[in-house]
């Protein structure tokens, strides 16, 4: 029974009124606190690490997607988008993975195994309902879907949308090729909006580490209205949320699989700690029984 580090974010309750927040009120902020270096006529940049926010990029659930893909509303949502950047002098900079993993074969075959999953949950649930559609869980991006994204972004071509394709070997090119980018806009950076928790942690900009502002790809939201928010995530809430120390807490995501210490290598102990727990229980829970183990030793 395979978690993943990045899972942890679900045991954050993010979905609140309370915690969300306009893209605008961030921006005015950030230029209050920078006033005497910024212009108001520079633009700021926010980066999007699009292979975790796919969920979010697609521009609402529709049910023309189980046909494989309504691409003429992907279209419109992203003219929205550039819509409220202009309106905002805000940059997004959508960075695309493409590198070539040489230790994520155990994870890639994993995720391979859950898309699978939620395949035969679609055509079980078509079965049954012949006239219901599938609920929004079951969503499943189409196979092209960063290709059609990708052109859409070149077509449209806005100094406001800017694309990278981070590039090598292993798994950690593309969260440092990121941080490179976070380097070149360090001035006019908002944070970046992703569900790897490698971000969450301090970036050396300028010889000084620099803690990025993280905001959850989960809750990315666009509205009819053309209203963008955002729900910031911070290293302390996790640690509060498990009410880990330091070690302690660095000894949790370690048990839950990284680049170094394989899935592979920790299923033995996560179904040792996990036997009477099936494969329908949340990762949440999950989580919090090997955060119990953490927090014991």
């Amino acid at each position: 029974m395979v978690i993943g580090v990045n899972n942890i974010l679900d045991c954050l309750e993010l979905n609140t009124p309370s915690k969300k927040r306009d893209i605008e009120d961030i921006i005015r902020n950030q230029y209050q606190n920078n006033n005497e270096n910024s212009s108001s006529t520079q633009f700021y940049h926010l980066i999007i690490d699009v292979d975790t926010t796919l969920e979010r990029l697609y521009g609402g659930f529709y049910p023309d997607w189980l046909a494989g893909g309504e691409w003429s509303h992907l279209y419109s949502y992203i003219l929205s988008l550039l819509k409220t950047c202009q309106e905002l002098s805000l940059c997004l900079v959508f960075c695309f993975d493409g590198t070539l993993y040489r230790y994520g074969q155990s994870q890639w075959y994993y995720e391979q195994i859950q898309q699978r999953k939620k395949v035969n949950q679609i055509f079980k649930h078509l079965k049954q309902n012949k006239s219901g559609l599938p609920r929004r869980h079951l969503w499943l991006s189409p196979p092209a879907f960063q290709l059609c994204l990708r052109t859409i972004l070149r077509e449209i071509n806005s100094p406001h949308l800017i694309m990278y394709q981070t590039w090598g070997y292993g798994q950690c090119q593309h969260q440092e090729q990121i941080r490179l980018y976070a380097r070149q806009y360090n001035q006019s950076l908002i944070g970046i909006v992703s569900s790897d928790i490698e971000f969450l942690f301090s970036t050396k900009i300028n010889n000084t580490n620099i803690l990025l502002k993280y905001f959850s790809s989960k809750n990315f939201k666009l509205s009819l209205k053309g209203k963008l928010t955002l729900v910031e995530i911070k290293l302390n809430q996790l640690k509060d949320k498990f009410s880990l120390d330091n070690k302690q807490f660095s000894l949790l995501l370690t048990l839950l699989g990284n680049h170094i210490i394989s899935d592979s290598d920790l299923i033995h102990f996560h179904n040792d700690i996990l036997r009477n727990q099936d494969l329908s229980t949340p990762s949440s829970k999950r989580i919090l029984s090997v955060s119990f183990y953490s927090n014991v030793i």
